[in-house]
């Protein structure tokens, strides 16, 4: 009788999973934001008067470059399947040159006091990264993403204040 049950469990379990993956690759609803679109994303940003050109990364998953609050920064598409079918976004900046500055501390300084932003530091080549992961799972409609957007703009102004508090030697 257990184990009737417990295989009644694991395939329910199972269909629920294959449920929830089949609705994840589901098209991009009408005005809405989406990973698994990648142009919707390109045309939002743009929308909301930032620059955005459409490429692959070199995982073959789409990549979008733009530019806010004096820095270029990528937008990386994640949970992807072949390059498409995308369920995640991830604004990016990478600072590989080196002042002296980058440390794990730094980092570690940033990341005590900000919710939404993420900064790491790989010692191998001594470059921060600064990031931002959004899902966009079922779509954010255009206020949401005009949001996102907004909060990743605040958080480049932030950061460049914050790169001046914190240089090299202090």
């Amino acid at each position: 009788m257990r184990w009737t049950y417990l295989a009644g469990c694991v395939l329910a379990a199972g269909l629920a999973t294959a449920s929830a993956g089949a609705a994840d690759t589901e098209p991009c609803a009408k005005a809405m934001v989406c990973a698994s679109s990648p142009q919707t994303v390109v045309d939002a940003l743009q929308a909301a008067g930032y620059k955005g050109v459409l490429s692959k990364s070199k995982s073959g998953n789409p990549m979008i470059e733009s530019a806010a609050s004096g820095y270029k920064f990528w937008i990386y598409f994640y949970e992807c399947e072949k390059g498409a079918a995308c369920a995640s976004i991830q604004f990016n900046i990478t600072f590989n040159d080196d002042d002296g500055a980058n440390s794990a501390e730094l980092a570690n300084l940033w990341n005590k006091d900000k919710r939404f932003s993420q900064m790491s530091f790989d010692p191998s080549d001594r470059s921060l990264s600064f990031s931002y992961d959004v899902t966009t799972l079922g779509g954010l409609n255009q206020k949401n993403f005009a949001d996102v957007i907004d909060w990743w703009a605040t958080m480049l102004g932030q950061l460049g204040r914050f790169f001046k508090e914190h240089p090299a030697g202090k």
